[in-house]
């Protein structure tokens, strides 16, 4: 009889990422978990409970994401202890890193602003 290596699942609640190992059956065939890492995270841990608002696709341009880890929670008054549905958005890394830029620019000031050697204020 020969026995076949069980194949990886996806997980059961967000039904995207690949479940985690949970070691090694008594034929040497590996185990696996029903949820993926960040779902287990947040079932198991209620600390970590805002993980499951992380949604599948990008809040901003609509942007499907293969796997959870490509997509990022951002908060919308930028405070991170405040994790409730409302506060918190899905974006996808290209967005992610539009929104902080715009926070970074809104955040300079005039004093920042180096001038050239050669004008005289």
């Amino acid at each position: 009889m020969l026995l076949r290596q069980p194949r990886r699942k996806l997980c059961q609640l967000c039904n995207i990422s690949l479940v985690k190992p949970n070691g090694k059956s008594k034929h040497g065939f590996q185990k696996w978990h029903k949820y993926c890492a960040s779902c287990a995270k947040g079932k198991y841990n209620e600390n970590y409970s805002f993980l499951h608002t992380k949604k599948t696709k990008c809040d901003k341009c609509g942007f499907v994401a293969e796997d959870k880890c490509q997509l990022n929670l951002i908060y919308k008054d930028g405070n991170k202890k405040n994790k409730e549905k409302n506060n918190i958005k899905t974006f996808c890394a290209n967005c992610t890193r539009l929104y902080n830029k715009k926070l970074k620019d809104k955040s300079k000031s005039i004093l920042n602003i180096t001038t050239d050697t050669d004008i005289t204020i």
